[in-house]
This record gives C-alpha cells, sequence and structure tokens, in this order.
C-alpha cells in the first residue's frame, strides 16, 4: 500500500488559510522598502499589494523566509515572494467579500483580543503598559487585529473551524463514495514500443525521398537589429570601409552564428525557418557563393547573408544528417513514426491473443513489463493509490484513452495498441483485486481534511484568476528582484 497516512496528514496541517488569514506579528520591512520607494506587485479590487513597510504582503514574505530558516533550508526568493503574493490576493479577496456583505467584527470581540498584547507579567491587563505603547502602534494593531479576525470569520463559515463548527460538511455517503473510488485494483502486463527508436533506414528513406529539405547549406551571416542598421553596413562593405569579417567581429550580434558569423543551423528546413518570409528566402538561395545578400529578415534579426561554399547534398549515412532527418520528422511527421509503430504493436497483439502473450514476447524478441496494482484514479488524486507512473506510464493517470482501455478489459484480455506520451503499448489484464482494506480504513479518518484542502484551493484559484485582481508579479519580481 501507498504511503496514504504520511500523504493524509502532510495534507490536513498545510493550508493557505494559516498565512493568509492570522498574521499577528509586526515585523520591520526589508531595506529599501520604505514609504519613499513603494514597490507595487498588483492589486486586487484597486488594493495595492506594496512591498512596504508592515504591508501584509511585506509580512508574509518575512514569515516564509523564517519557515525556510526554521526547516534548515536556504529561502528561494522567488518563491518566498510568489507564495506572499498568493496570500495576500486571498486575504485582500476575503477581505473585499466580507466588505461587499456588510460584516463587521464587534469591537467588544476586537478589545477581548487587544488585551493580550498590553498584559503584566502577571497576565493581568495593565493600563499603565497600554498608556506606555505609542498611539500609532496601538491604532494598527487593532487595524491589522480587525483584518484577521474578519478574515477568520470568512474561513470559519466558509470552511469551518477546528471544533467542526459552520463550514463544509461532509456525508457517509459522500465518504463511501471515495472509499468505492480506491477499488477494485487493477495490475497490467505490458509491451512498450518507443517512437524514439524509429529506424535509421526508415530516416534514410524519408530523407531520401525529400532530400531538398536536408540539403546544407553553408552560410555566414551579419545579424543585426533593424533594417536601418543593415543597410549601413551593407553600404559600407560595398564602399571597402570595412569587410563582411570586420562586420561580423565589431557590429554583427551574432544571433544564431557562431563567432565568426557561421549560421549553426544550415539545412534547408533550417533556412526556410529562419526566413519565414518567402522573398527574403528566395534572396538567399539564389545567392552566388562569395556574394552578399541585400538586407533580410531572419528571425527576430535583421541579416546580410554570405555564401561560403556551395549547398552540399546531404550524406544518409552519416549519423548526425540521420538525427537531423529525425528531429525534423518528431516535429512534422510525427504522425508517420506513430503509423510505423502501431502496425508493430498490432503485429504483436494479433500473436499474443492467437499465442499468448509470454509467447508473443517471447516470438518478436519483446520485454514483458508488469504494472503494481491501482484503481482506476484520474490525475492520481492524492486521497487515492496513484495510477501506475514510472517510465513510459508517467502519463497514464491523465489519458481518458489509456484509462478508459485499461479498465474495460476482461481477464487475460489484449488491448489494441494505446499510444501513450512518446510510446504506443500492448496490455493484458494481469489481476484485479479489491482496495486494500488498510487504505480504505484510512479514508474516512482524514478525507475531511482532503475536502477542505480542495475547497481552500478551489477559492484560491478563483481568486486569483478573478477580473479584479491585477497581476504584475512577473514583471515587478524580474525588474527589482531577478538579479
Amino acid at each position: 500500500m501507498f504511503d496514504l497516512k504520511r500523504k493524509l496528514i502532510f495534507a490536513g496541517a498545510v493550508s493557505i488559510l494559516i498565512l493568509a488569514v492570522v498574521a499577528f506579528v509586526f515585523l520591520p520591512a526589508l531595506d529599501g522598502s520604505g514609504r519613499g520607494n513603494i514597490i507595487e506587485f498588483g492589486s486586487y479590487n484597486g488594493k495595492a499589494i506594496e512591498y512596504v513597510q508592515d504591508s501584509f504582503f511585506l509580512n508574509q514574505i518575512q514569515r516564509n523566509i523564517e519557515q525556510y530558516k526554521s526547516s534548515g533550508k536556504e529561502p528561494d526568493s522567488r518563491k518566498v515572494m510568489e507564495n506572499a503574493f498568493e496570500n495576500t490576493v486571498f486575504r485582500y479577496a476575503l477581505m473585499d467579500e466580507l466588505e461587499s456583505s456588510g460584516y463587521k467584527v464587534p469591537k467588544s470581540v476586537i478589545n477581548k483580543f487587544l488585551v493580550n498584547f498590553y498584559l503584566d507579567d502577571n497576565g493581568k491587563y495593565s493600563a499603565r503598559r497600554y498608556q506606555e505603547t505609542p498611539e500609532l502602534t496601538r491604532a494598527t494593531r487593532r487595524k491589522q487585529l480587525t483584518e484577521d479576525l474578519t478574515a477568520q470569520r470568512y474561513v470559519h463559515d466558509v470552511f469551518g473551524d477546528q471544533f467542526g463548527h459552520f463550514g463544509l460538511k461532509t456525508s457517509t455517503r459522500e465518504i463511501d463514495h471515495i472509499k468505492s473510488m480506491a477499488g477494485p485494483e487493477r495490475s497490467f502486463n505490458y509491451v512498450s514500443f518507443s517512437t524514439f527508436n524509429y529506424p535509421d533506414t526508415e530516416l534514410a528513406a524519408y530523407g531520401t525521398k525529400n532530400e531538398e529539405i536536408f540539403v546544407n547549406h553553408p552560410v555566414s551571416l551579419i545579424t543585426v537589429n533593424t533594417e536601418a542598421e543593415a543597410k549601413k553596413i551593407a553600404a559600407s562593405i560595398e564602399k571597402g570601409e570595412q569587410t563582411f569579417e570586420d562586420a561580423v567581429a565589431t557590429v554583427s550580434t551574432r544571433d544564431g552564428t557562431d563567432t565568426q558569423g557561421a549560421l549553426t543551423r544550415t539545412m534547408r528546413s533550417d533556412l526556410n525557418a529562419l526566413f519565414a518570409e518567402a522573398e527574403h528566402l528566395q534572396t538567399v538561395l539564389s545567392l552566388q557563393v562569395g556574394s552578399i545578400s541585400s538586407p533580410v529578415k531572419a528571425g527576430n534579426s535583421w541579416a546580410l547573408v554570405r555564401y561560403d561554399v556551395p549547398p552540399q547534398k546531404p550524406d544518409f549515412t552519416n549519423q548526425a544528417v540521420l538525427n537531423a532527418v529525425r528531429d525534423y520528422m518528431f516535429k512534422n511527421e510525427r504522425g508517420m513514426i506513430e503509423d510505423f509503430f502501431t502496425v508493430s504493436a498490432k503485429n504483436f497483439a494479433e500473436v499474443a491473443r492467437a499465442k499468448g502473450f509470454d509467447a508473443a514476447c517471447a516470438e518478436l524478441k519483446l520485454e514483458k513489463k508488469t504494472t503494481a496494482a491501482f484503481p482506476l484514479n484520474w490525475y492520481n488524486v492524492e486521497i487515492l493509490p496513484p495510477v501506475a507512473r514510472e517510465g513510459e506510464l508517467a502519463p497514464a493517470a491523465a489519458n481518458e484513452t489509456f484509462l478508459r482501455t485499461a479498465f474495460s478489459l476482461k481477464p487475460s484480455e489484449v488491448s489494441s495498441p494505446i499510444m501513450l506520451g512518446w510510446n504506443i503499448l500492448v496490455l493484458q489484464l494481469a489481476e484485479e483485486k479489491a482496495a486494500d482494506t488498510q487504505m480504505t480504513e484510512l479514508i474516512p479518518m482524514y478525507y475531511t481534511n482532503y475536502a477542505q484542502a480542495w475547497a481552500e484551493n478551489s477559492l484560491s484559484a478563483s481568486f486569483l484568476s478573478s477580473s479584479k485582481l491585477k497581476d504584475n508579479f512577473d514583471k515587478t519580481y524580474q525588474q527589482y528582484f531577478a538579479n
């Protein structure tokens, strides 16, 4: 049985609401974030998410850093700030929802919690400690606590509190349904045909039939950012003020070239992609050896192109050329490769049905593999045992055809070929058994935790995709913190 208990306990302990609701901490801002230099990461319904002294966002950043340090890990600045940003969005969204509903925390409740800031050494309220606290600090504490209790009210109403009051409820029928999804479990024998094993002979045959695509065009380029720059350099070379080589060394951006200006990818298919405009491609292809083209658009650059030697026909006995054909076919002719292996897979399936799975593997010299048992777990929901995800089966949990076929097979039945990622599989049902009883006994104990986590994640996702959110996180992070 997979380690369900460990996963369930972890899922119950980690919640975005823990950091997004309670923020009873007042930490100094990081250097450079004073009011005179506010960095804004976005806003929610017009309320700015700011990297500034005493902001919820900055407090979240500092909390995240402390969590990293307490676990002995070096903080990842982007993850720290991204998590803080998402928590702040969640926080602001909760406050926005409650404000629109008109809810306000009673002053008596706020005062009850505020007392804790002004206790003496014996745990009793101290009027003196209250009077000695700066007025700004008192006001900040009241404002922060009011927000915390307001957000907490929303969370308790929607998700419930630690005593099971309020919030979402789960029925015994719902839990029974989840338990039923844990079984039956099935294991499978299978063989796989990797499309990466497409034979060199097939590559050579395709290359020979489409030889023009793989002709090598050894050209050199001077690349610059604008057409005007390219024209200026062309005029300078024509006047003899500089050579092509001088321009490569002094002004070329060398976009797609080596230090000498030679284009690094020179097959006709590469030129077709680089010189996307037909007129400019034709300009390049019509060049004589040693002559220099007029300015042409080359990807995002402008270029002057020179043929160094005549185009060279491909040698399909050369492995580098065959690798280039393979790359081209995977990008443009993947269906042809899949069809090739589908024929082999169909042939195996026919032999397996006629002579048996093991006999077919022996006859066709294929390796038989066997999966561990797993239930029909679409997208590998954590509360259930996972669909096998080793090797070729890594995409299986998210492949409807695979799961539908696998869980429709009768005992010992052999499937038709199934395309899964880069492989084509043929399955045979090896065994079907009831769900592990230990696992089904654990589900009712922890399902409520999972259900709440799923609800929280759904709500958070809705806020993060809301039209009220103005998200400038990536841009701001890159501008101020990436380096």
